[in-house]
């Protein structure tokens, strides 16, 4: 899985290294299926997947019992500093539980986090060669003052200036 999600090249605008740091075949499975989904995500945003989804995606078969189900896997959830709490809406056939939703809401840290991400995903796909070397758009969070950080912007926007009405090839096309 870990795999495919790199080969597919969603793994830039994630947090491999919260993903590779998992504890657990299920945690892994989790944030990998979170931080896709979470891609774009804001405060109000929520991930509403049922029960029987995840339990499909993160190949949970520990227990045949829904309810045990249900509650291991919300406790996982809650377990994640990615996501700050999550609301269960249970769907029953008289008093059995058939599935579930869950409403999983986002961390602040995790929002910025995957923001920062989709950020330097955006800074790789406009980088390009320019005297031999490879320009990449200067990040604010990258500088001490922000003078510095406005000079080195106003040079990379003048040799993209160059590479665009110019012969400069792209790095990645």
């Amino acid at each position: 899985m870990i795999t495919n999600y790199i080969q597919s090249g969603d793994w830039k605008a994630s947090d491999s290294a919260s993903i590779v740091a998992s504890k657990s075949y299920y945690l892994i499975k989790l944030r990998a299926l979170l931080n896709l989904k979470f891609r774009y995500a804001s405060e109000k945003a929520t991930y509403n997947p049922s029960l029987s989804y995840l339990v499909e995606k993160i190949n949970f078969n520990e227990h045949k019992e829904k309810r045990i189900t249900l509650q291991k896997i919300t406790k996982l959830l809650e377990s994640m500093p990615e996501i700050s709490r999550v609301e269960v809406k249970r769907k029953l056939q008289g008093r059995r539980i058939v599935d579930a939703i869950l409403n999983i809401y986002p961390s602040k840290a995790f929002i910025t986090t995957m923001i920062e991400n989709n950020q330097l995903t955006k800074r790789t796909e406009k980088a390009f060669i320019a005297d031999d070397s490879i320009k990449l758009e200067p990040m604010p969070f990258e500088y001490h003052s922000s003078a510095t950080f406005h000079r080195d912007k106003a040079a990379y926007n003048i040799e993209k200036g160059k590479m665009l009405f110019g012969n400069k090839k792209k790095l990645f096309q």
